[in-house]
């Protein structure tokens, strides 16, 4: 059972114990928090999805501008 220092006290815990007996932090022998490591997935997700949305914009307007673009410049029957 190795021991590392937590990460909000420095106080000496367990590397599996749930909390810290100095300070009650949840998780103490993680390097960040369950919040934080949470936070920095849902901006990776975001920054996914938003890349994600640009690319198929931009796909999405070069393939139907052209089509427009034809279909405006046939002459119209009359």
């Amino acid at each position: 059972m190795p021991l590392v220092p937590c990460r909000a006290c420095g106080h000496q815990v367990d590397t599996s114990a749930l909390a810290c007996p100095g300070c009650g932090a949840t998780d103490p022998g993680r390097k960040i928090s369950r919040q934080r490591r949470d936070i920095i997935v849902t901006l990776i997700q975001l920054v996914i999805v938003a890349i994600l949305l640009g690319w198929g914009g931009w796909y999405v307007w070069n393939a139907t501008v052209p089509m427009v673009k034809e279909i405006l410049a046939r002459p119209q029957a009359e």
